[in-house]
């Protein structure tokens, strides 16, 4: 790695951005330096953050099917997978995949809406329904 004394964040000549690294020193102590990196590392963020938004479209147009409940969407959304969603709403993680049936999801109570909605930082309303 090539350091860069530059206090500009982004060289458009050569398409270098600026990156914090943390590392050791001589001495052993944790050291923070800055680096630069180019095109791959942006292309290899980017293709990570379209496999993301891809499961997010999957997981709305499985909602707007009637195959899922807006549970699968919204934890899709905030990237979480089954057992974090569990931990963060308070909710057994067998009830949290129980929940991803749109039959189980109509009939959960307010209590446990309030507990998924707090977890995904919306609305009860919000929750029900996802925009198309």
């Amino acid at each position: 790695m090539e350091e860069n004394q530059n206090t500009v964040y982004k060289d458009k000549s050569y398409g270098q951005y600026r990156e914090l690294f943390y590392s050791y020193d001589e001495g052993g102590k944790y050291d923070k330096t800055v680096g630069l990196h180019g095109e791959p590392n942006r292309l290899i963020l980017q293709q990570a953050w379209d496999l993301f938004n891809e499961r997010i479209e999957e997981a709305k147009q499985k909602v707007l099917a009637g195959k899922a409940s807006p549970v699968v969407y919204y934890m899709e959304k905030n990237l979480l997978d089954p057992l974090n969603l569990s931990m963060m709403a308070g909710i057994s993680l067998w009830r949290v995949k129980w929940h991803f049936r749109p039959a189980a999801f109509k009939r959960l109570s307010n209590k446990t809406l309030q507990k998924y909605a707090t977890a995904f930082n919306i609305t009860v309303e919000k929750l029900k329904k996802i925009e198309e």
